[in-house]
């Protein structure tokens, strides 16, 4: 069966009958394995999916990935400093209120390969400080991609998204795409995070990866058509962590008098982070982005995977509220991850194209 057709097939039974969906879906993968994969352990699949064979344009762009095995990546950390030392037995998981059905996998993110997806700002605003933020972008990229199986993408957005530099592990070329980008235009903020997240399925993978997008912005959002909560949701299923890194740099310093532009942008950024697992920082002034970068690169391999099947699972379309707990004695821990996502296909079309 070629997967084009198989893609088809499974689209055609969601419409008649969404609630064995799962259980078809698992029989016709399970055929379609090849020997080499039946050898992989569980803990390094990544989630089911069926996907067309060749990525979808963000103008057409459908998730086609059915949720049935969630990779959740985490961060403990007890007085600010990371804690690396946690085993499977120090952590507790509930999906939808209800324990996983099993777990599949437990790791640290030192161990697996990164897709990361640089999203950088280049609307008209940032003209006066964009010397500094390229080249922040750049050390990061540098610091962040250690491992010949890490890779990563360069893209900027004002009205639209451009792709300065695909995958790629060489960090010298990513540099490059940095300094490709060119400033003019309005900020279409959360179409570049749904092409971002698109970008970063449209490969893949047979083994568990981390996926994240690193956006650099002023969180102002005056073009495009895809809002805040659409954008959250995208990252939510499509699994991709989002860290964001705040140009409001009068914001951070000053709150004598309060920019209300600068505080909604805050705000936005925060959302898109937190509701995804990842983190928003705040440079003082545009020379301090690299250590802002920094900061996002220590925390990427200071991370925990854990992979499992949900309890009750049914492609029904609602919320599913993810919450995570780790146990040591004596210590009381911080975990940071994502928040949840939605157990369906999902739609989004007439997103502007990338050029």
């Amino acid at each position: 069966m070629k997967r084009q057709s198989l893609f088809q097939v499974l689209t055609r039974v969601l419409e008649i009958a969404p609630g064995y969906v799962l259980l078809f879906t698992g029989l016709v993968l399970a055929s379609q394995l090849t020997p080499a994969a039946y050898g992989q352990s569980c803990a390094e699949c990544a989630i089911a999916e069926a996907l067309p064979p060749e990525p979808v344009s963000t103008s057409e762009w459908s998730f086609t990935k059915e949720v049935n095995e969630v990779n959740l990546l985490f961060v403990a950390m007890h007085n600010g400093r990371f804690i690396d030392d946690l085993s499977q037995n120090d952590i507790t998981v509930l999906d939808d209120r209800k324990p996983p059905a099993a777990i599949l996998g437990f790791r640290t993110e030192r161990e697996l390969p990164l897709r990361v997806g640089l999203v950088i700002d280049t609307s008209s605003s940032v003209t006066s400080r964009f010397r500094f933020e390229q080249k922040g972008a750049s050390a990061f990229l540098f610091e962040t991609l250690r491992r010949k199986d890490d890779q990563a993408f360069v893209m900027g957005f004002s009205n639209d998204q451009k792709l300065a530099q695909d995958f790629t592990s060489n960090p010298e070329a990513l540099s490059q795409g940095v300094q490709r980008l060119s400033i003019g235009g309005g900020t279409a903020l959360y179409d570049a995070i749904a092409a971002g997240c698109e970008k970063l399925l449209a490969t893949p993978e047979q083994n568990m990866i981390a996926r994240v997008l690193v956006v650099l912005s002023d969180g102002q959002n005056n073009a495009g058509k895809t809002d805040l909560n659409t954008a959250i949701s995208i990252a939510q299923q499509a699994q991709v962590a989002i860290y964001t890194v705040s140009t409001n740099y009068h914001y951070t310093i000053d709150f004598t008098e309060e920019d209300w532009a600068a505080k909604e942008g805050n705000d936005n950024l925060r959302n898109l982070a937190e509701q995804t697992g990842g983190r928003l920082v705040t440079p003082p002034d545009a020379k301090s982005v690299g250590k802002a970068f920094a900061k996002i690169a220590e925390e990427l391999r200071s991370r925990y995977a854990i992979a499992y099947r949900p309890a009750d699972f049914t492609a029904d379309g609602h919320y599913r509220k993810i919450s995570i707990a780790a146990h040591r004695p004596g210590e009381k821990l911080q975990i940071r991850t994502r928040k949840g996502y939605y157990a369906k296909l999902f739609s989004f079309p007439n997103l502007t194209s990338q050029k």
